[in-house]
């Protein structure tokens, strides 16, 4: 089996790249952070890892979808993470145009508004990313490129990275490049079918004239996507009249008008969405309007509670759902405000929405810089804690937060770092390195605690406890010795630990 040689990928691009930009959905991990002086290292590592029985270690966990419900995220180690990069940036070029890029959202909405047919149909793929079939892959890559041993390599890697031959990391842009290539294969034969077809990321909508069609082609699309190993997802996948559209998007933007005018504004606003949660998120806001801007937010925050408790009988379904939408856009514009917004706010919509725990913690980390509220800061990240349902993607946020947050003399700051202390025995390796990180800063990192995270790390963690040991910088001589002797990239965390 032949394989793709160093010299055909731009290596050391992709390791900058990976350093500098982090997962989508996750903060700056102390795994990726700890490598900061490493990447002549790093690129002599994705380039072993190139190698087809090169050791790839991989650790999955889960990230709460809006409402209910979890979705596993595999994430490789940081070389194999460059390596991937790599090896798709080297075909970019013969790939499917980014279906994510600048102005397709805005697109994929006015397809449906702007409808001459009757009907739009909307599919949407289940859990897509993890049943991509590795074979089926490999064959379009090898259609698309004719280049054997880059289909070959990248085939390889993912191979690696899977327990069944199936699924791609999620959280990374090569994934999101293949996944565009993958899901082009159900969208040219729904344009066989000679109907008008648009694509953002996993969601499809096709314009049909007559119901009996809209249901022929979910029909057809379900067919076809069971060919690539895929299913529709019931919950999104559905029919609606082109007018139902319009009156949506009209509805929606009366209900803003209502917000931004009644605050006597005029705003200009784009709005965004993220991958998959439909936030939207401001880009520009004239200065003159900042005060009526806060204003108005503040008003959808007021609603949004009264909402939640049923003190708003005669608020509709519609209402509410949009209200919901445009919370973390408040959150968001209210970061930098001298009014700290009610911790019971956060807590209300993490216990509902999960998801919007990332939203949370950035209210948080923009506020450190701006005003004295280290006290607010840890009681509303205990509060977070103690309202249960915060999984293995939570966690790190949290450990993430706390570990830029100054110690307080407080029985919520001893209480929180109470807790990111224990979670150095959680089971996830990625949340054990950002306690053991947490530890080191506020110099609770003991020895029983790092041989015991030691016993379990592989290459996705190893590194990163060294540069907690290098940090606390109080540790048994001979444990540090183990550690900082086991390789280039610990003895590199180590230094870095050391100096930050």
């Amino acid at each position: 089996m032949t394989t793709t040689k160093s010299n055909d990928l731009n290596i050391p691009k992709a390791v900058k790249a990976v350093l500098a930009r982090p997962l989508d959905r996750l903060p700056p991990l102390i795994t990726d952070r700890s490598l900061a002086s490493s990447q002549a290292t790093l690129t002599s590592l994705a380039e072993i890892a190139m190698t087809p029985t090169s050791q790839i270690s991989v650790e999955t966990i889960t990230m709460p979808k809006k409402k209910f419900g979890h979705r596993p995220i595999v994430i490789p180690d940081v070389a194999a993470r460059c390596l991937y990069v790599a090896l798709v940036d080297s075909i970019d070029k013969q790939l499917e145009p980014d279906s994510r890029g600048e102005g397709n959202w805005d697109a994929f909405e006015k397809f449906a508004e702007e409808s001459p047919n009757e009907y739009v149909v909307d599919i949407d793929i289940a859990s897509c990313y993890e049943f991509i079939d590795h074979e089926i892959l490999r064959r379009e890559l090898l259609m698309r490129t004719m280049d054997y041993d880059k289909a070959d390599s990248i085939h390889s890697f993912l191979r690696r990275c899977s327990f069944n031959n199936r699924g791609l990391p999620q959280l990374s842009t090569p994934s999101d490049r293949l996944a565009d290539l993958y899901l082009s294969v159900l969208e040219r034969q729904l344009l066989r079918r000679k109907l008008p077809v648009i694509r953002y990321a996993d969601d499809f909508r096709v314009r049909v004239d007559s119901w009996e069609m809209a249901n022929a082609v979910i029909e057809h699309a379900a067919e076809f996507a069971r060919e690539l190993g895929l299913i529709l997802s019931s919950d999104k996948t559905g029919i609606m009249r082109a007018k139902a559209h319009r009156a949506r998007v009209k509805n929606r933007e009366t209900l803003q008008k209502k917000y931004f005018e009644s605050a006597k504004v005029r705003l200009t606003l784009i709005q965004l969405v993220q991958r998959d949660y439909d936030d939207v998120e401001i880009i520009e806001i004239p200065p003159d309007d900042e005060k009526a801007l806060k204003e108005s937010m503040r008003r959808i925050i007021m609603d949004w509670r009264l909402s939640i408790t049923g003190r708003r009988p005669d608020m509709d379904n519609y209402k509410a759902r949009e209200l919901s939408r445009l919370l973390p856009l408040a959150i968001t514009a209210l970061q930098k405000d001298e009014l700290r917004i009610d911790s019971k706010v956060f807590t209300n919509l993490i216990f509902r929405e999960p998801i919007r725990l990332e939203r949370v913690c950035k209210y948080i980390l923009n506020r450190m810089d701006a005003f004295s509220e280290i006290d607010e800061n840890w009681s509303l990240l205990r509060k977070i804690i103690e309202t249960g349902r915060i999984g293995p993607w939570g966690r790190i946020w949290l450990l993430h937060v706390a570990g830029q947050l100054p110690r307080e003399v407080s029985t919520d700051c001893d209480w929180v770092l109470e807790w990111a202390s224990a979670q150095c025995g959680d089971r996830h390796e990625m949340v054990r390195a950002e306690a053991a990180w947490v530890a080191s800063k506020f110099g609770t990192l003991t020895d029983d605690i790092t041989v015991n995270i030691l016993k379990d790390s592989t290459q996705i963690s190893e590194h990163a406890i060294a540069a907690a040991i290098g940090r606390q910088g109080t540790l048994n001589a001979s444990l540090v010795k183990s550690v900082v002797n086991a390789g280039p990239l610990n003895r590199e965390a180590f230094s870095w630990g050391e100096q930050n």
